[in-house]
């Protein structure tokens, strides 16, 4: 295992596969809200404050994840704490018009502090604007981008805060409705090959006009 210090708030991991292997860490399932997910974490931020000092609060926390093909990953673990205290005074501090400016309706508040990468796949190019629609109309808002593949499927990317790093709100459980459920990781990996941006942000908005 490999660590970098970026800065006071934030890490770079590098696990090898057997580093993968001695977490018990999967890349097919990571982010799954599991009792083995959530034990594997729990041992890797030990190891990671053992050897850095890094106050990895696993309240306030924020993971992106970067599986690579030889069955290891690359992992970016962010301290939220300070950055969720600006980034609320920030959010009081806008007007509204700020908000018309920025086109974005106001985020729901899930009560969440970790950063969460989610993925879905839609058969039909209707379906990912219907669930962009619903997105749009029930107030969620997030960083959001549409790609299609080869294959002419079509994917949403979001990310957003959430309770924790393995659930996501239950605003979204009726996605699947239109799609599946992906591995965001992987299928990034999977899109920069065999995909074509469709929206590369503010998806929900933009194809929310069209569902």
């Amino acid at each position: 295992m490999e660590l970098i210090r970026i800065s006071d708030q934030k890490l770079k991991i590098m696990l090898t596969p057997m580093d993968m292997s001695h977490f018990e860490l999967d890349s097919t399932n990571f982010g799954e809200d599991s009792a083995q997910m959530h034990r594997s974490f729990r041992l890797l931020l030990a190891e990671i404050h053992r050897q850095t000092g890094f106050d990895a609060d696993d309240t306030h926390i924020s993971v992106q994840y970067f599986p690579s093909r030889e069955g290891g990953c690359e992992m970016f673990i962010s301290n939220l704490q300070n950055e969720e205290a600006e980034c609320k005074k920030n959010a009081n501090a806008l007007s509204v018009a700020e908000k018309n400016n920025l086109q974005l309706r106001p985020l729901k508040n899930s009560g969440g502090s970790f950063r969460k990468d989610c993925a879905y796949r839609f058969e039909k190019l209707c379906h990912l604007l219907s669930a962009c629609k619903r997105l749009y109309e029930i107030g969620f808002a997030c960083e959001s981008a549409a790609w299609k593949d080869e294959k002419k499927a079509y994917y949403l990317f979001l990310s957003l805060l959430s309770a924790s790093p393995f659930s996501t709100p239950e605003e979204l459980d009726f996605i699947v409705e239109y799609g599946t459920i992906e591995n965001a990781s992987i299928l990034r990996l999977y899109i920069r090959e065999h995909g074509t941006v469709i929206c590369p942000q503010n998806a929900i908005l933009e194809l929310s006009q069209f569902g």
